[in-house]
């Protein structure tokens, strides 16, 4: 149930309620609701520094809300853009690299990049479009053509969360185990652990829940960031 951050005592009529030691108190206690402003700090831009809190209340909200939260804190805009790029060549509402897109099968190219692993220092965007979902360019990508941008995010949702429930499988391990219990003082939820597969991978995902490993981007944010930030929204899949 939705509360309001308004109190409703002045409504509540005290001479219809039996005030024992054990109904008053609990009464009472529910009558104070605590409201806080959410913002976020940018990951893919130095130059943006937008305030943010822990964003540790939990039922946080909507699958909407969810993604406006990850895309402000994706992009350092407090109203995320469609058409924005980083320094790193990383594109749109959501950040997308060209791996994440190959996998999602919209792009192909022979060398993307991932990290700077291969010798390839940033995202080129040289590769070619595949048509998927009508997309035959970057820059209709980055126009959002289709709605695009939304469709892919929760199709790299749905991608990493089956391929990190396959890694813990694999390992003998399910995510329902990890679910609830805290990590290095983040709260594990299925939120988090998508806002963190977006910005580590699922292997950076699975590392941490395996083996206690715990990874940076190329910005230096922790992945631990994400868990607590994005912990106990609706997920989206």
């Amino acid at each position: 149930m939705n509360l309001s951050c308004r109190t409703q005592a002045a409504h509540l009529k005290l001479d219809k309620i039996i005030a024992t030691k054990l109904i008053l108190p609990s009464l009472l206690t529910g009558l104070f609701v605590t409201c806080e402003a959410s913002y976020a700090y940018s990951t893919s831009s130095i130059t943006n520094n937008i305030t943010r809190n822990n964003l540790i209340a939990q039922n946080r909200g909507s699958c909407e809300q969810f993604l406006s939260a990850l895309a402000i804190r994706e992009t350092g805009q407090q109203t995320p853009p469609y058409d924005i790029e980083n320094a790193l060549g990383f594109i749109g509402k959501y950040q997308f690299g060209e791996t994440l897109l190959i996998e999602l099968g919209y792009y192909q190219v022979e060398n993307p990049y991932n990290g700077g692993g291969n010798g390839v220092d940033k995202n080129y965007w040289r590769g070619t479009w595949k048509g998927k979902n009508e997309i035959n360019s970057r820059e209709e990508f980055m126009q959002n053509k289709n709605g695009v941008q939304e469709t892919a995010i929760k199709e790299a949702f749905s991608l990493n969360s089956n391929r990190i429930s396959q890694i813990l499988q694999s390992n003998g391990r399910s995510i329902e185990q990890f679910i609830g219990q805290e990590l290095q003082g983040a709260k594990i939820t299925q939120s988090g652990i998508l806002a963190a597969a977006h910005l580590r991978g699922e292997t950076g995902v699975t590392n941490l829940l395996l083996k206690n490993e715990v990874s940076n981007d190329e910005f230096g944010t922790s992945i631990l960031d994400y868990l607590k930030e994005f912990a106990d929204y609706e997920s989206c899949i």
